[in-house]
């Protein structure tokens, strides 16, 4: 497109722009921001607070943890899953944990307050990770 196309940005524009930007990605979901990470403490919290807790095994490199973070990204500011807490395991730094919870990558694990109620591995359909969701209400 040549210059002479093109509208110029006029600095009322420019300032609605500028202004308006930040209040945009301020009111979308974020879903880094939904997914705490894992640490004992922040488990035990939300255990205790006897609301439902999911605990996602994530590993960035495998593609069925991809699969599933897009779901669960969807699925996260989903009223029904407003009360939920969300934890994320690191498959490569928190090898402790993920031998503790006795899962490989890609795993879904769905508690009511301290009882496991649901759990699944490599599943990639929103059909599978709602079970799990579903199963902790």
């Amino acid at each position: 497109m040549d210059q002479e196309n093109r509208m110029p940005l006029s600095r009322r524009t420019f300032a609605l722009a500028s202004l308006s930007l930040p209040l945009a990605v301020a009111a979308a979901p974020a879903f880094a921001a939904a997914f705490q990470p894992y640490t004992p403490a922040a488990f035990a919290a939300a255990t205790k607070a006897g609301g439902p807790v999911f605990v996602h095994v994530y590993a960035p490199w495998c593609l069925q943890c991809r699969a599933q973070e897009g779901i669960l990204s969807r699925l996260v500011n989903d009223p029904k899953y407003a009360k939920a807490t969300f934890l994320r395991v690191a498959y490569d730094e928190q090898k402790d944990v993920v031998a503790k919870l006795g899962v490989p990558r890609s795993t879904l694990i769905a508690y009511d307050g301290s009882k496991e109620t649901g759990r699944m591995s490599w599943g990639v359909t929103e059909a599978d990770v709602v079970k799990v969701l579903d199963s902790a209400y």
